[in-house]
């Protein structure tokens, strides 16, 4: 008798867990879904983060801030974010000219004795 109590305790609880993972990947294929529009900025499942710029059947094409442009397929979409960065690379060349590669040494690497 016990180890019928366990049995269907068991199959409760695998019925119960597999009901909660089909929730799960219907509200992830919705999300999905709604970020599949050109023009929005979204998350792939390996974290690169792009412009959709065309979309044809299962592929998005995407667009990094460097403006390389990849292909992916859409199960990879993740979800719309807003951007973390600033499309101001023209703005940032044109302030930066002297210095190299843009970069700027900091004021604590100005006061360190050079070693040679």
């Amino acid at each position: 008798m016990e180890f019928i109590i366990l049995i269907v305790i068991f199959a409760l609880f695998m019925f119960m867990m597999s009901r909660a993972n089909k929730k799960m990947a219907s509200a992830a294929a919705e999300q999905r879904e709604t970020a599949l529009v050109v023009g929005n900025t979204v998350v792939t499942s390996t974290g690169m983060i792009g412009q959709i710029v065309d979309i044809d059947g299962g592929v998005v094409t995407l667009e990094s801030a460097s403006g390389d442009e990849t292909q992916w397929l859409a199960t990879a979409i993740n979800s719309v974010i807003d951007p973390p960065y600033e499309h101001t690379y023209e703005a940032e060349e044109e302030e930066n000219e002297d210095s190299l590669d843009g970069l700027t040494p900091r004021d604590s690497d100005l006061d360190r004795p050079t070693e040679r």
